[in-house]
């Protein structure tokens, strides 16, 4: 048996093993209840080689045509040769690319339909336990916060994300696949604590290892995007096209001289917020009737909006308020 298909042999059988066959770590075997998600769902991921052919990053199948999601940081060479459960190899190669939050759209050379059943991308995700699935098999998660601010590079765009505690002990989770306790797709893993803003993330493939404790093992917080912008990234990623439509109003803002104060830098000529009437120079108070305390939380928010959404500002002009309504568009030059 080949290391690739080892290393998913590991994964299944580890709820049939003893806790210290795992890798020889300390993790937890994941509970009952999680072993139906994890054999629901175990024959929808697939593992990505590195350069040597050791197990390095994951994929998951979001459709049974043979199209697959992964972290860009989980690629070292394409088109890349995946091993997936039951030995099967599957060749897989780039069809589409979401610079954004930098996910990768493969697609599955002389693939047969109907034989694997794709994951569901959950609606949301509630905090408590997860299942996260790493290249050495699945291990018990903790969603801590659901609403992180982080920032994706190269697009150096302000995101929310969902912070997650998990076990781990010398091997890699970065680009690992996490799951609700019905086996439904809630993040994939592509982030860590931003050093230059210790409340933010910033994404990478690395974690971050915490000298805390969580349970025996040495804690690892990492991030990923939610499922509300999860679900459009693979909404977008089925289309004809394979382009993900994310939302743009046409604004730019800065932090102001005061506490708290955003003031907008400049605005988009016939953007909807051009249309709306916002100038440079005005200050944003709220959005959607929630007060914007940092320019950090309001891009998180505005990155959050659906296209074709409604988006209300409330904003402060030579010492009045008043109000801004307008509709969301679609980032353009996504390519």
């Amino acid at each position: 048996m080949s290391f690739l298909a080892a290393s998913l042999a590991v994964a299944i059988a580890q709820f049939d093993e003893p806790q210290e066959r795992f890798i020889d770590t300390p993790i937890r075997a994941v509970n009952s209840y999680q072993s139906a998600a994890w054999n629901s769902i175990v024959d929808a991921v697939a593992v990505l080689p590195d350069s040597h052919g050791k197990p390095f990053g994951l994929a998951v199948m979001i459709d049974d045509k043979g199209h697959f999601v992964a972290h860009v940081s989980s690629l070292v060479e394409e088109p890349i040769t995946a091993k997936m459960s039951g030995g099967l190899d599957v060749r897989l190669g780039r069809i589409g690319f979401d610079k954004e939050t930098q996910l990768v759209l493969l697609g599955a050379q002389n693939w047969v339909t109907g034989k694997r059943q794709a994951v569901r991308v959950a609606p949301e995700v509630k905090k408590g336990e997860l299942m996260v699935a790493t290249v050495n098999g699945p291990v018990r998660g903790q969603l801590t916060s659901d609403s992180r601010p982080g920032i994706f590079l190269p697009s150096l765009r302000f995101v929310p994300l969902a912070e997650i505690q998990l076990e781990s002990k010398d091997f890699p989770v970065g680009g690992g696949v996490v799951f609700d306790n019905s086996g439904s797709l809630v993040g994939i893993l592509g982030a860590i604590l931003n050093p230059m803003y210790p409340e933010t993330a910033m994404a990478t493939q690395s974690v971050r290892n915490d000298p805390k404790q969580f349970g025996p093992a040495g804690l690892t917080v990492a991030y990923a995007l939610g499922p509300k912008i999860l679900n459009r990234i693979v909404k977008g990623f089925r289309t004809e096209s394979h382009k993900v439509e994310h939302p743009s109003v046409g604004i730019f803002f800065r932090e102001g001289e005061g506490p708290g104060q955003i003031i907008v830098d400049e605005i988009t000529k016939g953007s909807p917020c051009d249309l709306a009437g916002v100038k440079a120079g005005d200050q944003i108070m709220s959005a959607n009737g929630v007060p914007m305390g940092n320019v950090i939380d309001l891009a998180a928010m505005l990155f959050e909006l659906e296209p074709g959404s409604e988006l209300t500002l409330k904003l402060y002009r030579n010492g009045e308020q008043f109000e801004a309504k307008m509709k969301v568009g679609v980032q353009k030059n996504l390519s």
